[in-house]
């Protein structure tokens, strides 16, 4: 059995499904993550990885399309 991470991303100026799939498609991009899931209620990022994911390359993602990241948070499952 492997271990997975749960990474939490709030993103603050996602207003309609063009900008969370903005967002999806840069973190899917991204070496390492293996799912992602983008909830526009809560104005966040679900991001699932078989390891931790490097933070600053997670919001240099979304900071690039001019976004802000309000908070990250990791959980391992």
């Amino acid at each position: 059995m492997f271990n997975k991470e749960k990474t939490i991303i709030k993103i603050e100026g996602m207003k309609c499904q063009h900008c969370a799939s903005k967002v999806l498609n840069a973190l899917e991009h991204i070496e390492g993550v293996k799912k992602v899931k983008i909830n526009l209620d809560k104005k966040e990022a679900i991001i699932k990885s078989k390891e931790k994911l490097d933070t600053t390359k997670l919001k240099k993602a979304i900071t690039d399309l001019d976004y802000e990241v309000i908070s990250i948070v990791t959980n391992h499952e």
